[in-house]
């Protein structure tokens, strides 16, 4: 899975997609005119009036989309390589760890690690119990 923008992004895009890409860590790519292979899968960030909006996840085949709006500012920092795990109610976020590819742990909060925690309205990224951003679904 790789993490890109669309086409000719903003500033603010490109940082939310390195950002994430770090906190999820994946690989950022600069699109140009690429479209995925097979078995390639992108997570594409999407913007509205150069302001990351959501997030399109591309394959061969098929497209699913997370709508959010971005709150606060992405701090440009390089986070070590972990994989993080979601937590939260099931029907809140086991769609966002599948969307994610990631593992879903229930309602049991990790004492330390890289997490995001889906909640109604709000999907939180933490690294070590501290916030790196947040996603007002």
């Amino acid at each position: 899975m790789f993490v890109t923008t669309s086409r000719d992004p903003s500033a603010k895009a490109r940082r939310f997609a390195r950002t994430l890409a770090s906190f999820l860590s994946l690989p950022y790519m600069n699109r140009g005119k690429q479209r995925p292979g097979e078995d390639e899968t992108w997570l594409v960030v999407v913007e509205d009036h150069g302001n990351p909006a959501g997030l399109v996840k591309r394959t061969s085949e098929k497209e699913e989309q997370l709508s959010f709006q971005l709150s606060g500012d992405t701090q440009a920092r390089r986070l070590k390589k972990d994989v993080p795990r979601v937590v939260g109610e099931g029907t809140v976020a086991l769609p966002i760890a599948q969307f994610f590819e990631l593992e879903w742990l229930g309602e049991a909060v990790p004492a330390q690690g890289r997490i995001i925690r889906a909640a109604s309205g709000n999907i939180d990224f933490m690294d070590e119990g501290q916030a790196v951003f947040r996603l007002k679904t």
